[in-house]
């Protein structure tokens, strides 16, 4: 009986220059990934941004006037927390 399942994976072929492989595999070396899990991933992030940058928000025109009165509010005073950590020196600075 022939398998009828339909593939959860297809096979996707791609030429690359050496110098441009090198770069992916020393990647995805540093990440722990396989290649093929590191190219997956950059291609599906890419195109979720390319989609997220296309995307249109809608919005009332109450809530547009609210976003653009917060987006051109002056800055608020930042916290002790994030001034602290801002005034820290960075490990290779030590």
């Amino acid at each position: 009986m022939a398998n009828t399942a339909p593939r959860k994976e297809i096979p996707v072929s791609m030429r690359f220059r050496d110098e441009d492989l090198a770069v992916i595999d020393r990647g995805a070396a540093l990440t722990g990934l396989s290649r093929t899990e590191f190219m997956r991933r950059a291609a599906v992030h890419e195109a979720q941004m390319a989609i997220l940058n296309e995307s249109v928000i809608r919005l009332s025109p109450d809530a547009f006037d609210a976003f653009a009165a917060a987006i051109e509010a002056a800055p608020s005073a930042p916290s002790p927390k994030v001034v602290e950590r801002l005034q820290r020196k960075a490990p290779w600075e030590n």
